[in-house]
């Protein structure tokens, strides 16, 4: 079994478990999005150059989300809200990804295109979720929609794709430095794209 099935299983479970335990109704349900999720980014793993350590992160960015249904989504730690960790660090994996996939299928041979594209990848998924969040409140009311603006930080959209922007611009400069320590490392190597 590769490391990245056992991801894969790992993360399944512990979303499916989460969902069981929890004590916020509208999380019995998440594993319906979560797991195709999960599973899509494993069964196009090829096509993305999908690192394992990569998908691990991905993997733990919907297993914190699902924290939620223990009210986290409610409560600061150490004097930040949940959700500021929570779009800080989703972030990080997902720009990861798309820069890796990039700077590997897309534009290889390139270094800072794949991650202009990934962060506006990043921050287009972000805007998406947020115009999901709306809908899901317009269509299901405060009570089931993900948007709970009675009780939520009035200006949480902007807070959010803010915390998305500095997840990535972490990811990205993380990763712009692991290139060049590698190429300085193994020129000939980084130099055909073959690198991290």
């Amino acid at each position: 079994m590769t490391s990245h099935a056992v991801i894969a299983i790992a993360a399944s479970v512990g979303i499916v478990v989460l969902a069981l335990v929890g004590q916020v109704p509208t999380y019995r349900v998440a594993p319906t999005f979560l797991l195709p999720l999960l599973w899509l980014v494993y069964f196009i793993r090829q096509r993305l150059h999908l690192h394992p350590v990569h998908y691990a992160l991905f993997a733990l960015a919907l297993l914190l989300h699902m924290l939620g249904t223990f009210g986290f989504y409610q409560r600061s730690f150490l004097g930040l809200s949940f959700d500021i960790y929570v779009h800080f660090y989703f972030a990080i994996p997902v720009a990861l990804i798309l820069e890796r996939w990039l700077r590997k299928s897309l534009l290889p041979g390139r270094t800072w295109w794949p991650r202009v594209a990934a962060l506006m990848f990043m921050m287009g998924f972000g805007a998406l979720h947020e115009i999901m969040e709306y809908g899901t409140y317009l269509l299901l009311g405060e009570e089931r929609g993900m948007l709970k603006p009675s009780t939520s930080y009035p200006f949480d959209t902007q807070r959010d794709l803010v915390n998305n922007l500095l997840g990535s611009l972490t990811a990205l400069t993380v990763a712009a430095i692991v290139h060049a320590a590698r190429q300085r490392a193994h020129p000939s190597k980084t130099a055909s794209g073959d690198a991290g």
